[in-house]
């Protein structure tokens, strides 16, 4: 009877896969092009392209970062469909205030030297593909308003911000243009359009959806060596699907209507052990 036993629980731990765990399907597929096109075939005529990522720190594991892949391997498959990008970023950062805080900002969130240039990578190629590139209208009195009284940004209080001012340049481009779409770049917490509470105020997305539903898709690039160690993601329901993360497919999982994760190809098998732990 205890011999019986044993090889069940013995049966049941080798049998254990973390991606049965994973509410909704999902759907693997060859390369990133091939995921791109699997969501806009589903997706065919969005308003606003919402691209979050979560985004690269200093002591990252991953050779590429989410910016990156997006300017290689992405914005040129949605480049046919839209006429302008945002990004979240501060291209005219032109008063002492506003340098302050990209540096105050990049040394506390641990972001690398070479997101700036990066960004920039995005803002050339996306003019060069024909597109209109907007960066966030900030104002020096704006910045300088997310600096509390110790000289310490009020790191609420400039995701609020940031949050507002994609909205509005979103909303502004799309009154203006009523026949182009806009493509969006930013954080994947302000492209959510299921937020958890209470980081609803903190998505732009989720407040164009209800004004106009259907005509926003959210799609959160994961790049797996970069999420992996974050103890952030890890109630991500979605998370389990990192061991199946590798070199050669690509993960598409849908939280619902319009919105979709798509983990990317990994640098090696490796990092699909991490889903396992």
């Amino acid at each position: 009877m205890r011999t019986g036993l044993v090889v069940l629980l013995v049966a049941a731990c080798r049998t254990f896969d973390p991606v049965a765990e994973v509410p909704h399907d999902h759907r693997e597929l060859p390369d990133t092009a091939s995921a791109i096109a699997l969501i806009l075939a589903e997706n065919p005529a969005p308003r606003v392209y919402a691209i979050g990522e979560y985004h690269q720190t200093r002591d990252a594991i991953a050779t590429t970062s989410p910016l990156a892949r997006f300017t290689r391997e992405i914005i040129a498959l949605l480049e046919p469909h839209a006429h302008h990008l945002v990004v979240e970023a501060w291209l005219d950062a032109s008063c002492d205030a506003s340098r302050q805080l990209q540096h105050d900002v990049a040394a506390a969130t641990g972001r690398p030297a070479a997101t700036e240039l990066e960004m920039m990578r995005l803002v050339r190629t996306g003019r060069r593909l024909g597109l209109e590139t907007h960066g966030l209208p900030m104002t020096c009195i704006e910045h300088d308003a997310v600096i509390d009284g110790l000289g310490r940004v009020d790191f609420l209080l400039l995701l609020e911000l940031v949050t507002d001012k994609l909205a509005e340049t979103t909303r502004r481009l799309l009154a203006a243009d009523p026949n182009r779409a806009v493509i969006v770049y930013g954080g994947a917490l302000h492209n959510d359009l299921y937020p958890r509470w209470p980081l609803e105020r903190l998505s732009y997305a989720r407040a164009l959806a209800e004004q106009s539903p259907g005509s926003v898709l959210e799609i959160d690039l994961v790049v797996p060596e970069l999420v992996a160690p974050m103890m952030m993601v890890r109630g991500e329901p979605w998370f389990p699907l990192l061991a199946r993360a590798s070199p050669s497919r690509v993960l598409v999982w849908q939280r619902g209507p319009g919105s979709y994760v798509v983990i990317l190809p990994a640098q090696s098998e490796a990092v699909a052990r991490v889903a396992k732990m």
